[in-house]
C-alpha cells in the first residue's frame, strides 16, 4: 500500500506510505519544516506555470495558470507565518529535505506530449508527496496555527491531485501514476 490515513481533530497518523521515503520528522522543528513546506509551494507553482506555457489546450493552460497563482498564494502563506513566528530562521534545504515535499527535477522537460504526460506525473506525484509531508507534520507540532495550516494545504494537495486527472481527462490524456489515490485520502481511523 502506498498511503496515509490520518484522523482529524485528533491529528493521529498511521503511516503506510512504503513507496515514498518517509523520513523522520520528530526531529524536525516547526521554523523548518515552514521553510521546506515554502520551498515545495515555491517549485509547484513554478512548475505548474511551466506546464501553463507549453499547454497546448487553452483549458488546460488557463487551469495550470490558476493552480500556479494558488500555489504561489500559499507559499506567501508559510512565508508570512515564518516571519510571524521566527523573524530570524534561516535554512539552507539539502535534497534530502527539498525531496519531502517534491518528486523529480525542478524544472519540468514538457516539450512534446509524451514529455507533457511524464511532468504531469511527477506534478501529481509531488502533490501526494507534499500532502503527506503536511499531514505527517501536522499531526506533531504543537503550534495551532502550524496544524490548522498543514492540515488544511494536505487536503488541497489531494483535491490537486484529482483536480489534475480531470484536467488530463478533460483534454483526452489518462494520466496513470502507481499510487491510487483513495491510499491518499485522509480518513478517520476508528480505534477498536
Amino acid at each position: 500500500m502506498c498511503g496515509f490515513f490520518y484522523r482529524s481533530g485528533a491529528g493521529i497518523i498511521h503511516d503506510m506510505l512504503k513507496r515514498f521515503d518517509q523520513p523522520d520528522l520528530s526531529r524536525l522543528g516547526d521554523n523548518k519544516a515552514l521553510a521546506i513546506a515554502a520551498f515545495g509551494q515555491s517549485v509547484a507553482a513554478y512548475r505548474y506555470m511551466v506546464l501553463a506555457e507549453k499547454a497546448a489546450d487553452p483549458r488546460l493552460r488557463a487551469g495550470l495558470q490558476e493552480m500556479a497563482a494558488r500555489e504561489d498564494a500559499r507559499r506567501t502563506q508559510l512565508q508570512a507565518l515564518t516571519a510571524k513566528l521566527f523573524s530570524s530562521a534561516c535554512f539552507f534545504l539539502d535534497g534530502h529535505d527539498k525531496n519531502m515535499v517534491c518528486v523529480g527535477p525542478r524544472i519540468l522537460d514538457a516539450r512534446d506530449q509524451a514529455h507533457f504526460d511524464e511532468a504531469m506525473k511527477l506534478l501529481i506525484a509531488s502533490e501526494k508527496r507534499i500532502a503527506a509531508f503536511y499531514a505527517r507534520y501536522a499531526a506533531q507540532t504543537a503550534r495551532p496555527e502550524i496544524k490548522e495550516m498543514f492540515s488544511a494545504f494536505a487536503d488541497h494537495s489531494l483535491q490537486r491531485v484529482s483536480l489534475l486527472r480531470r484536467m488530463g481527462q478533460d483534454i483526452g490524456r489518462q494520466i496513470n501514476e502507481p499510487c491510487p489515490l483513495q491510499f491518499l485520502r485522509p480518513t478517520t481511523i476508528q480505534r477498536p
